[in-house]
């Protein structure tokens, strides 16, 4: 049985807490889950969330999903119906939460959780965008934070092999994956403020077992970390991710 008291949620929204704990089924979803949000730091990240800074995240998350990257903040102001100075100083807060990812002289952001910029070897096709996550479980979660079934194609981070993982029922569970034996190796690393730079550079793909021992001998093997199959990276993907926009109106 579960221990309860570990599974901490904090306040979002009226009804929305994070994480959604209700998606986790699985034990070593539910265990690599608690392993990345004390990581992550659950508590300085969601204690005392405003109702204004999650109206910027939720607008830049939209934008995200309509443009298929960051907006400027300029856009963002405009879209969140609020003066830049403000939208500003949110982001700023939204930062230092480790809710979105700003370029180093503060001018342009370039991430916000599950996205980045940047191109990585996890896309996301939803609906006709094409966006870059940051991580396997990122790229997993997005869909059921959009409400829309998504095609994600990857590549082993051993061998480079394609995967291709498909979802159904607005993106709340698998339809295909291939290879069928793909998994997905959930590093754990301190984040020091920012995961995208560390603990999402560890959660990745692997188109078989033997590919991710090899891999984790080569590179991580002393590293904490667990193996999940996608149905519970998954789960744990829908649970991080599943809060950000949920009880809101979600547009296409």
């Amino acid at each position: 049985m579960a221990d309860d008291s570990r599974l901490a949620s904090y306040h979002v929204r009226p009804g929305v807490t994070f994480p959604d704990w209700a998606a986790v089924s699985s034990p070593q979803a539910r265990e690599a889950l608690l392993a990345i949000l004390e990581a992550i730091g659950i508590e300085s990240m969601w204690r005392d969330y405003t109702p204004a800074e999650d109206d910027v995240r939720t607008a830049l998350l939209r934008l995200y999903a309509e443009q298929g990257g960051a907006p400027a903040i300029a856009d963002l102001a405009r879209h969140a119906g609020v003066r830049e100075s403000v939208i500003r100083s949110l982001l700023a807060s939204l930062k230092a939460r480790d809710l979105v990812v700003i370029d180093a002289d503060g001018e342009r952001i370039v991430g916000a959780y599950p996205w980045t910029d940047r191109a990585t070897e996890h896309r996301v096709f939803l609906g006709k965008r094409t966006l870059n996550a940051l991580c396997a479980i990122d790229a997993l979660g997005a869909g059921d934070m959009y409400g829309r079934d998504v095609e994600i194609r990857s590549r082993c981070r051993a061998c480079g092999a394609p995967v291709t993982i498909t979802t159904s029922d607005r993106g709340r569970a698998v339809a295909d994956i291939r290879p069928g034996s793909t998994v997905v190796w959930s590093g754990i690393r301190r984040t020091d403020g920012c995961a995208a730079n560390s603990m999402c550079t560890v959660i990745a793909f692997f188109c078989d077992d033997a590919h991710l021992e090899a891999w984790r001998a080569a590179h991580h093997p002393e590293a904490r970390g667990f193996r999940l199959s996608v149905d519970e990276a998954l789960q744990a993907g829908r649970a991080i991710f599943a809060p950000s926009l949920a009880g809101l109106a979600v547009t296409s």
